[in-house]
């Protein structure tokens, strides 16, 4: 599902009320334990704070759960622990934990979920509701609780009270879509299809573009009543608007086999389980990170094995920057499932991350052997050893992934774009200029490629009242974008235009202000126009940005030394 509430609601109620227990907030003498016992607390808690700041949130957990046994009472400490507990997906056996949790902090969101939906696992759906019912209705509990209480009333055989509930919270702000869809998933699972079917059908004609989480629970619908043909053309439509049609392709490639589709929930379990999944989306949508992984794997462990979660809990892991453990989760994708190429993408992502980019591009070249119908495994090849520097490289991968594409289709300019600069970058200017255009045709008034190539023509020296005009529609429609300014500021200074390219230039430094080469360019107009000291300000400043290019540190220093020469003025206005 797309974003379930307005941006940042869920993350500030998840920060309020579910992670407000923070490491940061407990300290070990706060109990008031024996000397000893607080020594000891005071070493595991550190040790534990030092990991949870590395994002090592497993060794948090174990350092955690070492200083709780110096302390056992801290319910501080009892609550975190079972935070981190969920967050690693060690989620058997913590009933006992979040009991004592909910003995010592009445009220306490986190252990009052757990519980709910341990007593749901074992059909007590009276109890779990029950569970709920007694927390308070604040923090992100007043939000999440109605959606989960709807599931939990068809668990007790209720439909039309979980409709009634879902109808309820559809009036609050930022849960319209989110209940309009469980409606139609609980009447599904209520044994009410062609309710269902009228449920999402409705929902879909009022978005312009269906997200796919809908699109894929409406064809499911569709194909368990045997309307193949309407499903079909669902997931045609959808394959027109989406901007990754490929996993809509594979579930195109399973109907026409006859396999029927994996259900996105056949019992009340599956439909909790959705419900955490989509609410663990919008708080990742959110940033709340924590809390989204906590809802990512409650969702897993009541309903484990589908994909989809799997790759969310890997996506959260690489935002935790957790790389080796968001490879293993990525792993448990299966190769064969829709979302298996976008977890083996997202495997070379995180290898590339660790600065391992040999066994990323290795990696990337598998792929690229195993599916030789795609080619975006190719074009992260070529990304990589351009970021090399290894350009020769680079453009041959990018060749490879242009012999397996629709070269005439607009959404490829990319690929002109990117081989382009490979291509710049390797002194082969005629190639790159070739592949600047091409992507220009595809693309006419891209602003990205409009810049790059305007700026090189004004490097060169060429073709400047051409790349003049390209550059400024570029900044009408990036006019935020320092790096475009600066190519305005850049071409009028080539133009002989100082004072114009002194403005351009201040407000690209306003915009980018630590670029060294933008500085580099508003030293040399301050110049120009007689600003001699601002001049050798804004060059020193080139220096203190430590610049990787030695070209432009040699250029600096001898203009810090000499200035700029007479000719310079010169030289520019012939450029006009």
């Amino acid at each position: 599902m797309t974003r379930p509430l307005p941006p940042c609601r869920l993350a500030r109620l998840a920060c309020a009320a579910l992670i407000g227990g923070s490491v940061l907030a407990w300290h070990p003498m706060a109990a008031r334990p024996a000397h000893a016992a607080a020594t000891a607390a005071s070493g595991s808690y550190l040790a534990g704070q030092h990991a949870y700041r590395e994002a090592d949130l497993g060794a948090a957990a174990d350092y955690m759960i070492q200083a709780l046994a110096a302390d056992p009472d801290n319910p501080t400490l009892l609550r975190r622990v079972l935070v981190l507990q969920i967050a690693e997906g060690r989620l058997d056996s913590l009933g006992s934990l979040a009991r004592r949790v909910a003995d010592l902090a009445p009220g306490d969101p986190v252990a009052a979920l757990y519980l709910s939906l341990e007593m749901a696992r074992q059909e007590n759906f009276d109890g779990a509701a029950a569970q709920l019912l007694d927390q308070p209705a604040r923090g992100l509990m007043q939000l999440t609780r109605p959606l989960l209480l709807a599931w939990l009333l068809q668990g007790q055989g209720d439909t039309d009270a979980a409709l009634k509930l879902l109808s309820d919270i559809r009036q609050e702000d930022g849960l319209s879509l989110l209940a309009s869809f469980h409606s139609g998933l609980l009447l599904m699972v209520a044994g009410r299809p062609e309710e269902a079917t009228a449920s999402l059908e409705a929902l879909m004609g009022r978005l312009e573009a269906p997200p796919l989480r809908l699109v894929m629970t409406l064809g499911w619908i569709y194909e368990s009543q045997g309307k193949t043909d309407k499903a079909r053309a669902l997931y045609d439509s959808a394959r027109r608007d989406q901007s990754d049609g490929r996993i809509i392709d594979l579930w195109i490639a399973r109907l026409d086999r006859g396999q029927a589709p994996n259900p996105v929930a056949t019992d009340v379990l599956g439909g909790l389980a959705e419900a955490l999944y989509d609410i663990a989306t919008g708080l990742r949508n959110d940033r709340a990170t924590e809390a989204a992984l906590i809802h990512a794997q409650l969702a897993q462990h009541l309903d484990p094995g589908h994909a989809s979660k799997i790759l969310l809990i890997g996506d959260l892991l690489q935002d935790q920057r957790r790389w080796e453990e968001a490879i293993a989760a990525f792993r448990d994708v299966p190769d064969d499932s829709p979302y298996g190429w976008n977890a083996a993408m997202a495997i070379g992502e995180s290898l590339n991350a660790m600065k391992r980019r040999d066994e990323a591009v290795a990696h990337f070249r598998a792929m690229s052997e195993r599916h030789k119908d795609r080619h975006e495994a190719l074009v992260r090849v070529g990304d990589l050893l351009r970021g090399q520097e290894k350009y020769q490289e680079a453009i041959a991968a990018y060749d490879a992934a242009m012999a397996r594409i629709d070269q005439g289709t607009g959404a490829n300019w990319t690929l002109y774009y990117v081989r382009g600069i490979a291509h710049e970058r390797a002194k082969q200017w005629a190639l790159a200029e070739s592949d600047f255009q091409k992507a220009l045709d595809l693309q006419p008034e891209q602003p990205l490629v409009l810049n790059y190539l305007a700026y090189s023509w004004i490097d060169q020296d060429i073709k400047l009242d051409e790349a003049h005009e390209m550059i400024e529609r570029a900044v009408a429609q990036r006019p935020t974008d320092g790096y475009i300014v600066d190519s305005l500021g850049w071409v009028l200074y080539r133009k002989g235009r100082f004072e114009d390219a002194v403005r351009q230039l201040e407000r690209a430094i306003e915009l980018q202000p630590n670029d060294p080469v933008i500085n580099d360019h508003l030293g040399d107009a301050y110049w120009q126009v007689g600003r001699r000291l601002e001049a050798r300000f804004q060059w020193q400043r080139v220096l203190t940005l430590k610049p990787e290019d030695q070209n432009l540190i040699e250029a600096v220093d001898k203009k810090l030394k000499d200035g700029l020469p007479e000719s310079a003025k010169r030289d520019a206005k012939r450029g006009g």
